[in-house]
């Protein structure tokens, strides 16, 4: 992997909606994350958003109001992302939505079998990281949740 393609990787992610990119290429693993606060610089690379995403609430002095926390939902497996369960219905959760846990936010498929991804705490979303139909790695975060209170 040379400096050109990491180069563009890190300008890739910074002018994208998604906040955390892996890949590997050459036996060369590069995990890159970036925070959705306007404080922080565009990129980064970071090894766990969670508590990037507090020290960034909680680094501004002007901020009375304490940190909110954000919880990451990663995908389980490698395969397709899809939004909805089937084909031509409604998002099964989107932007600015209340889950619960358990409930089914979303559905991957890998090697023709369908999986529900399914958010493991309550909270509201304030990332959805990929398309309807997108294809995601094991571990990539699909989902980012605010906890409500």
């Amino acid at each position: 992997m040379d400096l050109d393609f990491v180069q563009k990787l890190i300008e890739f992610v910074s002018r994208s909606p998604i906040a955390e990119l892996e890949i590997e290429r050459d036996g060369v693993r590069i995990r890159m994350s970036r925070q959705a606060a306007p404080a922080q610089s565009a990129s980064q690379v970071q090894p766990s958003p969670q508590p990037a995403a507090d020290t960034a609430v909680s680094s501004n002095p002007a901020s009375t109001t304490p940190p909110i926390a954000r919880h990451s939902i990663r995908a389980p497996l490698t395969g397709v992302f899809y939004r909805s369960g089937t084909e031509g219905e409604p998002p099964l959760a989107s932007l600015g939505d209340v889950v619960v846990e358990g409930q089914t936010i979303g559905v991957l498929e890998a090697m023709k079998t369908f999986n529900v991804v399914e958010s493991d705490r309550a909270g509201r979303i304030v990332q959805i990281a990929f398309d309807d139909h997108a294809a995601v790695q094991s571990g990539d975060v699909l989902f980012v949740l605010e906890d409500l209170g």
